[in-house]
């Protein structure tokens, strides 16, 4: 009887550890998986958002047709898909990618977007073109408009209780009179807008890309010199 009572409680003890054994291995397993999860990117829809007001346009540039050409990107980055990430408060970093297009034709597209919207009457070719005299067709219309990308990424920095939204869009667009052939002008500009905000969403990181990109191509706009340009290649058709 004692002998049978002794085998009884060890093996209640035996199960009791195995047991607890099992759910240790268990949560260790769990912990392990949880840690080498692929994490998934954030994506961003890249739109040219225009302001409240457009510029009206000189009666005498209607006339002109507008090419533009694919927007090259120069970014010196490991990976040119990415455009940016959100950096979590224990450090983790997860990319954020476009949805749709990629940086060169986002910014293509946005001034395609920036140009119909004034008015203006644009080639339905998007050629490549290197900002150089001796690579402009004559078949690009009255003026070929391209440039290059050094700059296109937005961070989101999660901190509680503000998460920081900081982007940077930086390229040179060139403008060329087609029928010279000859480039006239190079313009440099750059768009850095910050938000801070006590929410975070994939929305408010495509707000403020959008925000940054537009600033910088009616940045380009504004200039009197592009406008000089406008008229006159205009007049050169009379």
């Amino acid at each position: 009887m004692i002998r049978y009572v002794i085998e009884y409680g060890y093996k209640r003890r035996y199960n009791l550890l195995s047991a607890i054994a099992l759910l240790l291995f268990a949560f260790c397993a769990a912990v392990s998986l949880s840690s080498c999860a692929v994490v998934s990117p954030y994506t961003i829809d890249i739109n040219y958002e225009p302001a409240d007001t457009t510029p009206a346009l000189n009666k005498n540039v209607w006339k002109l047709v507008l090419t533009v050409a694919k927007f090259n990107d120069l970014r010196q980055v490991k990976d040119k898909m990415e455009i940016g990430k959100v950096i979590k408060s224990d450090g983790t970093q997860i990319p954020i990618f476009p949805k749709f297009r990629i940086p060169s034709d986002a910014v293509t597209h946005a001034f395609k977007d920036y140009l119909t919207k004034a008015g203006n009457r644009l080639s339905t070719d998007t050629p490549d073109w290197d900002l150089k005299n001796d690579t402009i067709n004559k078949e690009w219309g009255n003026i070929v408009i391209g440039g290059n990308i050094h700059e296109f990424e937005i961070v989101c920095t999660k901190e509680f209780p503000i998460r920081k939204y900081t982007a940077k869009v930086k390229f040179v667009a060139g403008f060329a009179n087609v029928r010279k052939p000859e480039t006239i002008v190079k313009i440099t500009v750059e768009s850095t807008p910050t938000v801070e905000h006590v929410s975070f969403s994939e929305q408010k990181i495509e707000e403020v890309m959008n925000e940054a990109m537009s600033v910088a191509i009616r940045r380009v706009f504004e200039s009197e010199e592009i406008n000089r340009i406008f008229i006159d290649a205009a007049k050169q058709i009379d």
